[in-house]
């Protein structure tokens, strides 16, 4: 399975990636929203992990035009942030499919990946 994490925390994206990378998945990061079209096109995730607060722009915002892009909305996002009270209007409002808080376990965050993915891959 293809994630693309997108976090300004560099040290959380390697720590992400090298356990994401140790059960299975195939994980590319990206710190900023300049090129995350540019690697969508190539990687084809099947899952977005998202950053909330990310370096000049907002990861709701961001999360709200991937899920408006035809070519994009099809992709399963999990908002991840440190501010837990956010988790619902990050549904509803900017159309993310799940939240995560951090700090985080990485089993719990395979979990939810894999929760998210079995209801969107029956809608």
């Amino acid at each position: 399975m293809k994630i693309l994490v997108i976090d300004d925390d560099t040290d959380l994206l390697e720590v992400t990636k090298a356990l994401l990378t140790k059960k299975g998945f195939e994980v590319e990061t990206n710190t900023n929203w300049d090129n995350v079209l540019t690697k969508i096109e190539t990687f084809k995730p099947q899952l977005i992990l998202l950053d909330v607060f990310l370096n000049g722009i907002d990861g709701l915002d961001i999360c709200k035009q991937l899920k408006s892009m035809p070519h994009t909305k099809h992709i399963p996002v999990v908002i991840f942030s440190s501010y837990p009270a956010i988790a619902e209007r990050v549904i509803y409002e900017y159309g993310a499919d799940d939240f995560i808080a951090k700090p985080f376990e990485v089993n719990d965050l395979i979990i939810k990946m894999h929760t998210v993915l079995s209801q969107t891959q029956t809608v």
